[in-house]
């Protein structure tokens, strides 16, 4: 891996070894017919990876506003083993939650969603026929989660990260927070680097302090 140094009078660039989306994914469930399961508890799917992933989008298909949900990433639904958690506030009515983590190898993992506050149905396919799910912590035939696992590079590639003077989108696209220009422009300005978790004004996120998706 290649290091600059960033300092008061020059910026180098900043190469980091990652594994960036590669546009493909897996879907938990097949069929069509999407109903919503109003969570008592929580609800998990079982699914295996035929590659390295780093993103999960989970459907929601209607919550009340102020409701939250924890998700959790674990080996098995046994859970010995928990590779990543986090909670999120959600919108009222439909959206998708973007569980974004640290690369992990194939295999077979399972995901649980948890009621944490208010109310919140998750989108369901009721004519799946994989039949990997479990409702309240127990398994199920009636339905798999919508939800889909988004594959990056088997490969890690060494790509720079995003400082003040790099395009995003070849310019179509702004960072609305990290930087005191809130764009990424000219590259020599002292402490604007974009964080991970910084916004940009076409609805993307920055990830790991370079690489943005566009939350659809």
């Amino acid at each position: 891996m290649t290091i600059g140094k960033i300092t008061a009078s020059q910026q180098d660039t900043v190469f980091v070894k990652v594994r960036p989306e590669d546009g493909t994914f897996k879907e938990t469930h097949n069929g069509s017919s999407r109903s919503n399961y109003y969570m008592i508890d929580s609800v998990g799917e079982q699914f295996s990876s035929a590659h390295w992933f780093g993103r999960i989008k989970v459907k929601i298909g209607y919550a009340v506003e102020g409701s939250r949900v924890r998700v959790n990433l674990y080996d098995t639904p046994e859970k010995a083993l928990t590779y990543y958690e986090t909670e999120s506030d959600l919108p009222a009515g439909g959206s998708v939650v973007h569980v974004i983590f640290n690369p992990l190898p194939a295999g077979n993992y399972y995901l649980e969603i948890k009621k944490v506050s208010g109310s919140c149905g998750i989108s369901v396919v009721t004519d799946s026929t994989l039949h990997n799910a479990y409702k309240e912590g127990v398994a199920t035939d009636q339905w798999d989660i919508e939800s889909k696992i988004m594959y990056v590079s088997d490969v890690e590639e060494e790509r720079a990260i995003a400082v003040v003077g790099d395009d995003v989108d070849t310019g179509v696209t702004a960072t609305s927070t990290g930087s005191y220009l809130n764009f990424i422009k000219a590259g020599l300005n002292e402490k604007a680097i974009c964080r991970e978790g910084d916004s940009l004004s076409n609805g993307g996120k920055i990830l790991n302090g370079c690489w943005f998706v566009e939350e659809q």
